[in-house]
């Protein structure tokens, strides 16, 4: 949607207010709150998009650099949105996630962190920045907690030109040691600072820890089931769980099978039909548990589950170091941690995570912070509350969606529209041309 933006909705206004310290100056924070409103309200929200459609702001430059050059620090706007979600994860059992998702990029080949990486959905190549996520899920509500960036190791490809490149005049002459010196003083850096996937989603354990978001328990992907992360968890005496890959290795009762082999001496009357409350909602599972032995992890508590009776579907393989949790706390965790894939489509669907073009390093971590903003700042908002002189409260359902919540703050952008074109109208100090002109300008061309 491309539309006219006179001003910003209170909504975005009032959910950004507790960040207004963390901004040095007026003219940021005003570009901060044009940004965010522009994430909720366009598709595709580059900063060119978002400088066309507010009417009367600022210029694509200005509003870069608030993004990209502005002394504001992400780390401090992340702790105070943290700060703010505090209380909607006090009561109830905490499940802390961590996942990996891309962002893709296709034509962004320039773009910080983007990489060229094999989507497993799409079945192609791509272009992308591989983010590893964490999420804390209670109820039905799931805040992201944090992100790290992953870069690519080129290791191997570094190692093999440094082979090949061996200085191998004798003697060499200074210059040659020198270049000779720094590529291998910048191999060594590289090395170092490279880090795996387990390696960032245990920083993301670490930092939640340390929190006052502590979860209860927490659940990984099938991806990031490693003995970095999984003794990372243990380090701190929480309960785990993690999905599995069918070709797992597991031993049960003297028997060795994968998970795929296992599961199909399984009758379908071993599969028991499993509900679980989370939130609001009833879901039912079909599951068959018992503890097995898998490598490097000893005595665990395996679970299959299907959505359908009768082995109907394809199913999910999951472990837990809980040996004494039943199949109904089994699966209550387990899908907290599928929580968190609606949350990547919120970000990528709704709030433009993938739409921008901003280049460097700043850039790119700046607009992640601020597209996390906005998700848990709709999440936050009261759909109860006016919209101008028109109440909403019988409008809204028991349980909104996460479209409903952009949808709000789309309609206060349209409410802000016609009372602005009503109060040129009526004072008569526009014409019909004028105010075309004020509100369509910067849009004749896109």
């Amino acid at each position: 949607m491309i539309v006219p933006i006179v001003k910003i909705p209170k909504a975005i206004a009032d959910g950004l207010s507790i960040y207004r310290n963390l901004f040095p100056r007026s003219e940021t924070y005003r570009h901060i709150e044009e940004y965010c409103t522009g994430l909720v309200v366009l598709d595709k929200p580059s900063v060119k998009r978002m400088s066309q459609c507010l009417v009367n702001g600022p210029c694509q430059s200005s509003l870069n650099k608030a993004i990209t050059s502005s002394p504001w620090s992400e780390k401090a706007v992340n702790h105070k949105r943290l700060e703010s979600i505090v209380p909607f994860h006090q009561n109830g059992f905490t499940v802390g996630i961590v996942d990996t998702t891309f962002s893709h990029h296709p034509r962004g080949q320039n773009i910080y962190g983007v990489y060229k990486y094999w989507d497993y959905v799409e079945n192609q190549y791509t272009y992308a920045i591989q983010l590893v996520t964490s999420a804390i899920s209670t109820g039905d509500r799931l805040d992201a907690f944090n992100y790290r960036i992953y870069h690519r190791s080129f290791e191997a490809q570094e190692k093999r030109y440094l082979q090949h490149a061996a200085i191998l005049d004798s003697p060499p002459d200074k210059t040659a040691l020198g270049r000779r010196l720094a590529e291998l003083l910048c191999f060594e850096r590289n090395r170092r600072q490279a880090k795996t996937k387990s390696e960032l989603g245990a920083e993301l354990i670490d930092e939640m820890e340390q929190s006052p978001l502590a979860p209860n328990a927490y659940a990984v992907d099938s991806g990031l089931f490693t003995p970095t992360i999984i003794g990372c968890i243990e380090q701190c005496s929480k309960p785990w769980v993690a999905d599995s890959e069918k070709n797992r290795i597991l031993f049960y009762k003297g028997n060795r099978y994968n998970c795929q082999t296992f599961n199909a001496t399984l009758p379908t009357t071993a599969f028991l039909a499993t509900t679980v409350r989370i939130g609001q909602q009833e879901k039912t599972r079909w599951v068959f548990s018992c503890t097995v032995r898998i490598r490097r992890y000893g005595k665990v508590r395996m679970a299959i589950i299907y959505q359908h009776p009768d082995k109907d579907g394809t199913p999910i393989f999951v472990f837990t170091n809980m040996l004494v949790w039943n199949a109904t706390k089994f699966l209550s965790v387990r899908l907290h941690r599928w929580d968190i894939e609606p949350f990547h489509e919120q970000i990528k669907q709704f709030l433009g995570a993938e739409s921008s073009q901003l280049r460097t390093e700043n850039g790119v971590r700046k607009h992640l912070t601020l597209v996390f903003v906005v998700n848990s700042l709709l999440k936050s908002m009261d759909l109860s509350s006016p919209i101008g002189d028109l109440s909403m409260e019988r409008h809204i359902d028991e349980v909104p969606t996460f479209g409903q919540r952009c949808r709000r703050v789309i309609l206060e952008v349209f409410y802000d529209i016609i009372e602005q074109v009503h109060q040129w109208i009526t004072t008569q100090t526009h014409t019909v041309a004028e105010i075309f002109q004020t509100l369509f300008r910067r849009l004749l061309h896109i």
